[in-house]
């Protein structure tokens, strides 16, 4: 007699208890679970798939007050807007997430439903991609929502820093707290994010080589982190530049275009890089001596 191997047995049910606790479904008052690939939502209304006594297909109305609760995690259109974004596309990932968010609105007070995982990502795209108008609009119901988790408090916090420094001329006070929020957090994705601060405002003062050793943290140290990891290395990219290390910002650019085809970064690094082709690295200026500057005087 043939005997299927113990460890086959195993996998079969490891695998089959995967797919049930990844299984994305609507699950009714009367107990009724209805298969995300089901769930249809347009022209305001939301309905199902359903298959008719007489073998043909149809739909069906969803009443929103049936609905018990959601089993929805890692929705596929997070899933897909989040690898934009580490694509580096993140004008593509934008508008997917906001496309994701109106998918789910319906069930946005629904026990479960991934809707204000989106609202969440959604803002942070708009913060990355500078989408400075479409942020300001889409905050508001983000900071409106109750979050348990002390990570998305300070998410939605870094991003008001960033809002802020682009409205005050008190960019140093903005620091100051970013530091300090990045001393006391051991979460990897708020230190990432909190670099992404402390850079872009060393960026805005000009201090070149902080915004550069700052942006350069977040692949290094940070990679893990896809989403923020592009737009980190192409504005490293420029801070070389800044510094006048053409030929080294060259190759960094080069290295993004070539890393992230067919993105708004990797055109962006392809279109800088045209711009110093060529161009050697101009020598660092001699410190001027106590003497020299005497002798001036």
């Amino acid at each position: 007699m043939f005997r299927r191997p113990a460890t086959s047995i195993l996998c079969f049910f490891l695998i089959s208890t995967w797919a049930q606790v990844q299984a994305q479904v609507v699950i009714l008052k009367d107990g009724t679970r209805i298969s995300g690939a089901d769930v249809i939502v347009g022209e305001g209304r939301v309905t199902r798939n359903i298959t008719l006594s007489n073998g043909q297909k149809g739909q069906a109305s969803i009443s929103l007050p049936d609905i018990d609760h959601m089993e929805w995690t890692n929705p596929q259109q997070l899933v897909d807007a989040r690898k934009l974004v580490a694509q580096g596309k993140v004008k593509e990932g934008v508008d997917a997430l906001a496309k994701a968010k109106e998918y789910f609105k319906p069930f946005k007070d629904v026990k479960g439903s991934p809707y204000r995982e989106i609202v969440l990502a959604h803002v942070e795209a708009l913060d990355q991609a500078g989408n400075f108008d479409a942020l300001i609009r889409a905050l508001p119901e983000a900071n409106a929502i109750k979050w348990d988790d002390e990570g998305t408090k300070v998410k939605l916090r870094i991003i008001k820093f960033n809002i802020d420094r682009q409205t005050t001329s008190d960019v140093e006070s903005i620091l100051s707290q970013a530091q300090s929020l990045l001393s006391s957090t051991d979460d990897s994705n708020v230190a990432a994010h909190l670099w992404l601060t402390i850079a872009e405002i060393h960026f805005k003062k000009e201090r070149w080589e902080d915004a550069f050793h700052a942006f350069l943290r977040v692949p290094v140290f940070y990679g893990n982190q896809a989403a923020l990891v592009p737009s980190a290395e192409l504005m490293a990219a420029r801070c070389l530049a800044k510094l006048e290390r053409f030929a080294d910002a060259t190759v960094m650019f080069d290295r993004i275009s070539e890393s992230y085809p067919g993105s708004e970064v990797g055109q962006a690094a392809k279109t800088e890089s045209q711009t110093f082709k060529g161009r050697q690295n101009v020598p660092d200026k001699p410190k001027q001596s106590s003497n020299d500057s005497n002798k001036k005087k």
